[in-house]
């Protein structure tokens, strides 16, 4: 599982629908959750989930829910997979997709949606 730590920027609630925005380095992460179990506030910072492969890499940016400029470290290219490690403002970042779509070298944009990324708890909650 990687972890990102974010800080709270925003929250908007419907009914049991809540969209959280966090930020790191100024780059904007969404996160869609159904129920609230945490008791986050504006300004919070927290620890963010998010499996190996659900994430996607491109050297070319899109409009997506999120959108994160990486850098890559290292990768390792097997028949199907290739496993990618990239460093996100000093957060590594593990990367599990279909080598066909490598199409990077140095920088990349990671792909995410909102659904996909959780909130593992608040930093520095005792």
């Amino acid at each position: 599982m990687n972890k990102i730590t974010a800080v709270l920027k925003n929250i908007i609630s419907v009914d049991n629908l809540n969209l959280l925005e966090f930020e790191k380095n100024g780059q904007l992460i969404k996160v869609l959750i159904l129920q609230m179990n945490l008791d986050l506030k504006v300004g919070d910072e927290v620890y963010l989930g998010i499996k190996p492969t659900k994430l996607f890499l491109s050297k070319n940016k899109c409009n997506f829910e999120n959108v994160l400029e990486v850098e890559i470290k290292n990768f390792e290219k097997g028949e199907i997979l290739t496993n990618v490690l990239c460093d996100f403002y000093g957060e590594k970042l593990e990367i599990i997709m279909l080598k066909d779509y490598i199409d990077f070298e140095k920088k990349a944009y990671l792909f995410f949606k909102a659904s996909d990324i959780s909130i593992l708890g608040k930093v520095n909650e005792s």
